[in-house]
């Protein structure tokens, strides 16, 4: 599973450079991104970083609160069985 999951990233990751390079060469837009000043990249890789880790740690959040509400609900229903084999029912 993780040899699939690993696969697909780096198939991800090498369409995103063949898909950069072509902006960079085959628009205008390279043009323009090539004349902005350096510090403007380091925005723009801290914006991108910043929305890879928020999307990241919601998903996380969200695995463990549903762990979480699965844990409750079994010892919801282990104090359920207990009360009917304390009150002998079915």
């Amino acid at each position: 599973m993780k040899d699939k999951q690993s696969s697909k990233r780096l198939a991800l990751f090498l369409l995103a450079i063949l898909a950069v390079g072509f902006i960079l060469t085959q628009t205008t837009v390279g043009n323009v991104l090539l004349s902005s000043p350096w510090w403007v990249y380091f925005v723009l890789a801290g914006i991108i970083f910043s929305g890879y880790l928020s999307v990241k740690y919601a998903l996380e959040d969200k695995r463990m609160e549903q762990e979480w509400i699965e844990n409750e609900g079994n010892i919801y229903m282990s104090r359920m069985e207990e009360e009917k084999e304390r009150r002998g029912i079915n």
